[in-house]
């Protein structure tokens, strides 16, 4: 089921912008909807969303603990 971007902040707590960002930044999935001068609306799926949420967490964590040592 694909829901909002709204929905999908409340679903994993991050911030509506945070989601746009992250999309635009290729983080998170999510499907572009409408075409030509229509403005785009993304829907996210949250099953993918969130695998992407939890991976991204570990690469950053990663990251953190490389710059430790």
């Amino acid at each position: 089921m694909l829901v909002t971007t709204d929905q999908a902040a409340n679903a994993t707590g991050l911030s509506a912008w945070e989601l746009r960002a992250g999309f635009k930044q290729g983080k998170y999935p999510a499907i572009e909807i409408g075409r030509g001068e229509q403005k785009k609306r993304l829907r996210w799926n949250l099953d993918m969303l969130q695998a992407a949420i939890q991976q991204q967490m570990l690469e950053d964590q990663q990251q953190r603990l490389k710059a430790m040592i």
